[in-house]
């Protein structure tokens, strides 16, 4: 399974205001080559939002059925 169309994550607003940073890890169940739902496994609930957001909007190519993927992201001041 591939996802050759992903979105990366914005970093919020409030997150660089305040100088945040952090590591999310998120699982997406995918069916069909769609994202279904998103799932955060761990990290600062300040990015939580913005890795569900890009992650929906992944398309990816699978067989038919379910699969669960991983993806940790990382948010870093620039």
């Amino acid at each position: 399974m591939a996802c050759p169309t992903q979105t990366k994550p914005e970093m919020p607003r409030k997150a660089l205001q305040d100088g945040s940073e952090g590591v999310v890890k998120a699982q997406a169940l995918i069916k069909d080559g769609a994202v279904r739902d998103v799932t955060i496994l761990s990290g600062p609930r300040i990015f939580h939002a913005a890795v569900k957001a890009a992650m929906m909007q992944y398309k990816c190519t699978a067989d038919s059925g379910e699969i669960l993927a991983t993806q940790e992201f990382i948010f870093k001041q620039e």
